[in-house]
């Protein structure tokens, strides 16, 4: 997934101005990407030199004007391109993801203590989930719920485990 293809499906939504874009893909978790203004301008500004996008200046109630952008025909074209291209499983480089992976190298308490934590999250992050008018909501809301799953499936067993294990003597 490229920067550039994703500003093109949120600007196939709505005009919008740089921060709009970021503003969007800080709550729609469900599009499975983020960036910084420092990308975004910069992927924008290819997209105008490209004749992607269009860019109308428009007043702002406080500070500079703002720079609204729009997709063009030819930015629809290039997105619908790319949402023809082959799919291919996602391929996350997340710490948590990785802390998670090495949760057997810590004690039993603290496996739980840290399940705990994440399911916490998880719950927190269903919570907020839309129900779904788009298929990247449904699926974002479905891998919540998978996650949650997953959670109570560790915890228990690590609850079975613990109660196989001997007593300690006295």
């Amino acid at each position: 997934m490229s920067l550039p293809h994703v500003l093109l499906g949120l600007l196939s939504r709505a005009p919008a101005s740089g921060w709009d874009l970021k503003s969007r893909m800080s709550r729609d978790l469900s599009l499975g990407w983020d960036a910084e203004l420092p990308q975004i301008y910069p992927a924008l500004r290819r997209l105008l030199r490209g004749g992607f996008v269009v860019m109308k200046r428009r007043r702002s109630e406080k500070g500079p004007p703002r720079r609204v952008y729009r997709i063009t025909p030819a930015g629809r074209r290039e997105l619908h391109e790319w949402l023809a291209e082959p799919l291919a499983l996602p391929r996350p480089r997340d710490a948590a993801l990785a802390r998670i992976a090495f949760l057997e190298r810590r004690p039993r308490e603290a496996r739980d203590a840290r399940l705990l934590e994440y399911r916490a999250l998880v719950v927190a992050a269903l919570k907020r989930a839309s129900p779904g008018s788009t298929a990247a909501r449904r699926r974002w809301r479905a891998l919540l719920e998978a996650e949650r799953a997953w959670v109570d499936a560790e915890r228990a067993l690590l609850e079975a485990a613990a109660a196989e294990e001997p007593a300690a003597p006295r």
